[in-house]
């Protein structure tokens, strides 16, 4: 397959990034800084701006699938002070409207777009602990452009999948997961190589989880 990957100098992007590339498949990293990409395992890159829709259409033009991992890098606490951004404001929702408008006019119908548990479907089954950290981290305004990225997904007639990783790790790949269309997890943990992995997998198999949204949770070993 032709994927482009959308925030592949993330963490999340850029494993998935190389897990695309060790199975064998073309693999396209848009991003703003392409010295933020692994120089061990070079991925060919276009450089561009999410927020930009010209940007945009020329990078997911030619492509077999999209996948969305945006999101501002830097601390949540830092930007709540006065941070400057690595991204503007809402790049999730800004971003993903122009891959959609993209997407469409280039007849490209795959998405995969990474979330977060915890908004959408599972805004309502977040454990109150866990929304009164988020409120302490201050990300209520990454929860709330989770939110309107995920509106525009499902309103889309492409053949999309949200992905709602639990907490994220560097752990390593274990190659056990839950992925769970109704909400259910196990670990409240997953790594992004076993994130990744998943994400691999659901795009090899076509249909699977299509249009769907996934909580993707680790296993017990």
């Amino acid at each position: 397959m032709k994927v482009v990957v959308f925030g592949a100098t993330g963490r999340v992007g850029r494993a998935v990034a190389l897990t695309l590339l060790a199975a064998g498949h073309e693999v396209t990293a848009f991003v703003r800084d392409p010295r933020k990409l692994p120089t061990q395992q070079p991925i060919p890159a276009i450089v561009g701006d999410a927020a930009n829709a010209e940007d945009v259409a020329k990078a997911v033009a030619g492509h077999d699938a999209v996948v969305i991992a945006l999101g501002d890098p830097r601390n949540p606490v830092l930007l709540a002070l006065g941070a400057q951004r690595e991204s503007c404001a809402h790049i999730c929702e800004k971003g993903t409207a122009n891959v959609i408008a993209a997407a469409k006019a280039a007849a490209v119908r795959r998405l995969i777009c990474v979330t977060s548990y915890g908004v959408g479907d599972t805004r309502a089954v977040l454990p109150d602990m866990h929304k009164r950290i988020f409120r302490w981290l201050r990300l209520t305004e990454q929860l709330e452009d989770k939110e309107r990225q995920e509106a525009l997904v499902r309103q889309s007639d492409l053949d999309w999948t949200l992905v709602q990783p639990v907490g994220l790790t560097d752990g390593a790949l274990t190659g056990r997961w839950l992925a769970s269309a109704t909400g259910e997890r196990r670990k409240r943990t997953i790594s992004r190589a076993d994130l990744a992995a998943f994400i691999v997998d659901t795009l090899l198999l076509g249909g699977a989880h299509m249009r769907e949204s996934v909580v993707v949770s680790g296993l017990p070993i």
